[in-house]
Formats: structure tokens, sequence, C-alpha cells
């Protein structure tokens, strides 16, 4: 991966001036509660504010995808920043209409506000290019309030949605700078180098992973999640109907990339040979190759692979963590996850550098209180892009659209 060369806010005059911040402050929402779960990416973004503290900042950010529950207003991101920034901060239930507007031309330096969630206007996602975006009617009626536009949204770096590509000049915020330098280091890691892959996306992490051990930037590959499921069926094994079909269209399409990736790198990519499934409300086991025969399907790794694993975690001096190894939120499969992030934690007091990205994974290290010992990235499909060899809209914005 070539340097990546860009302006963010220290080169700029602040003082005084009007700022609008894009923000990744999308976070694990528990709905029934009304409280956010875990805040990872909105501690992340607290120094950023700071170092705008002279400059009346407008924040700008996404919660979820339009139509999902969890698809809510900011008012509860609000909240933790304003107790995290000592009451500086206000809401606006309003993106880019008058009360928006209004607060906006009100606002003082050393205050910010935190404008609606950005993807409660269907348009965010819609367009198909950075011109497109450029001419919409956010970019329209926002730009003229603003001196600068800053994107400090690298958990959404690979998307080209309005709010984050349509500003006339952009340049870098903190987060973004911090994870693009830490991006860097993983491309020569400290050796030896542990990759592990959970959760969904199974193509995109097998792509991920099939271009860093071809770059010799992974020893060790530990798959998990539909990741597993999917490389599994190709080598031949039979992972039952019900796990099948979150990975048959992948399968169809790429079964023999796959299984020839698979054999040539034999000796690194470890995968599970045992599994969990859910029998009466209890927790099961079973040999991964006689998982095709229970006609269930699995949702966390079994003991043996947690043991093996934990083992080869003990090892490395460098982690790199995408999605978690098992359904956490259910009791009878969060056993993985949370033995896997105490031999990170492990790693980490050890001298490893561990790197965990994707808001899932991230909120389980909170919830073991590991948060403070491991680098939880706010990216996720962003960090997994980058980490695949492939450009990001962000990073082409900032290039093309310097101050």
């Amino acid at each position: 991966m070539p340097e990546i060369r860009f302006k963010n806010i220290t080169d700029l005059d602040i003082k005084g001036k009007k700022i609008l911040v894009r923000a990744d402050i999308n976070s694990s929402i528990d709905l029934e509660k009304n409280e956010i779960r875990s805040d990872p990416r909105i501690k992340a973004l607290v120094p950023t504010l700071e170092a705008l503290k002279d400059a009346a900042v407008v924040l700008i950010a996404h919660q979820s995808r339009f139509g999902k529950p969890d698809c809510i207003d900011l008012k509860l991101h609000a909240e933790l920043l304003n107790k995290y920034l000592g009451g500086t901060v206000k809401f606006v239930k309003d993106l880019f209409g008058e009360e928006a507007i209004a607060a906006i031309k009100a606002l003082q330096p050393g205050e910010v506000l935190v404008l609606n969630n950005v993807r409660l206007w269907e348009i965010e996602t819609k367009v198909k290019s950075i011109e497109e975006a450029e001419q919409t009617e956010l970019i329209a009626k926002l730009t003229p309030l603003f001196d600068y536009f800053v994107n400090d949204a690298f958990g959404a770096a690979h998307r080209a949605h309005v709010s984050l590509v349509g500003w006339p000049k952009i340049c870098a915020g903190p987060v973004v700078k911090r994870e693009l330098e830490m991006v860097q280091s993983l491309f020569n890691p400290k050796k030896p180098s542990v990759w592990l892959v959970g959760g969904a996306k199974a193509y995109d992490k097998f792509l991920a992973v099939k271009f860093n051990l071809e770059e010799g930037n992974i020893d060790k590959a530990l798959i998990c999640g539909l990741t597993a499921i999917l490389m599994l069926e190709a080598k031949g094994i039979d992972m039952g109907e019900p796990n099948r079909k979150f990975i048959a269209e992948d399968l169809d399409k790429h079964r023999a990339e796959i299984a020839e990736t698979c054999e040539k790198f034999k000796d690194s990519i470890i995968l599970p040979e045992d599994m969990a499934y859910e029998e009466d409300g209890k927790r099961k086991e079973i040999d991964t190759n006689q998982v095709g025969s229970i006609s269930k399907s699995t949702g966390d790794i079994g003991s043996k692979s947690i043991a093996t694993f934990k083992e080869i975690l003990k090892s490395a001096a460098t982690i790199v963590a995408n999605g978690p190894p098992g359904i956490f939120e259910k009791e009878v499969f969060k056993q993985s996850s949370f033995e896997i992030v105490e031999a990170m934690a492990e790693a980490a007091k050890q001298g490893a550098f561990v790197c965990i990205g994707g808001g899932d994974m991230g909120a389980v290290a909170e919830m073991s209180g590991h948060g403070d010992k491991i680098y939880i990235s706010t990216g996720g499909g962003a960090l997994l892009r980058i980490l695949s060899g492939k450009d990001l809209p962000l990073l082409k914005v900032l290039r093309e659209k310097m101050p």
C-alpha cells in the first residue's frame, strides 16, 4: 500500500470558523432499553471535537440503514457526546430544513450541533457517483453555511454517499488520519501475524484473507462465521442446507477460486474442527465433518476450535480481527467471542499489536472490559476493503478535494 498524503485539520486555521464534520458514530443500539450498547466510535470522535473547540462545529452522521429498526435519530448519540464534552453539544431533529439552518447560523465557537440521522434522508445512499452527490439538495443548502468540511468517518470510507463525498473541499479528521496510519502498519506487520475473521460478508472476508496471504502479511488465518461455512463447503465438506443457504450464491460463483486458495495456503488457513448449535435451548457441539447430518444452522465454533485458536493467538505479534467468531448476542453462542477476545487481550499484554475491526467485535471487547488494551478500529467494511488492496471513495476525495 503506497503512502497516503492528504490535508487534515491541523493544516487549517479554524479559530472562529464554522466547520461541518462528517463522522461515523454508528453504534450498536439496545432498542428495548433505548440506549447505546457500545460506543467506541463516539468515544473516538471526542478528540476530534476537542481539537476543534475554537470553532463552531456541526456534526452530520448516520445510524444504521434506512428502514431498519435501529435507523433512529441521533438524540442518544448527542447525549453521550454532551456527557463526554461537558455540556457543549446540542441536537436538532432536522437535516437541512429551516430548523437545522437556523440552528447552524446561531451556533457559536465552542459549541457542537448534531444534525439528524442522514440516512433518514433516502437520497443519501441512492447516488451513483461523486458528481451526482454534488448536485443534491443537502449539498446545495448546507455548503454556503460553512468554512470547512472535515471527513472523519473512516467507518463509512467505503461508501460514496452524499454526505461523505459531495462537499466541494474535504480534509481528513484525526480519526481518519489515525486509522490510515494504522492500516499502513498492517501491510508490514510484526510477525507472526494472525488474522481472525467471522460474522457475515463471507466472500468479502475471504478475499481480504486471500489478498494478504498472497502478500505475505498473514502467517495464520483463523476462519469462523459464514466465511468458514463458505470455505468448508468449497472444500467439499457438507455444512447442511440451514447453513448453506446463507452462502449459496457466493459458493456457486466462486467455489473453484475458494477451493484453490484453501489448498494453496492449507498450512496457513485454520478452519474450525468443531461447531456449536442450539437444541432445546441448550448449546450442543459437533465435529465439523458431521454438521451436515443435523439439519440445523450453527452459531459458534466449538470448544476444541476455541482452544486451538487461543493457542495460536498467544504467540502472535500482530492480530487482526474482523467479525465475531460466534453469534455472541445469544447466550448459547457467546462462548468463543468472549474467550477469543480474552486471548487477544493477553497477547496485547505481552506486546502484540491487536486491531479489531467492525462494530460487533468491538462491542465484545468493550463488554469484556478490554477496550483499553486493544486497538478498536472504527472501520468494519472500510477496513476490510482497504486491507483487500482496494481504493476507497474517501481516499479519492481526500486526494482530489484538498482545501
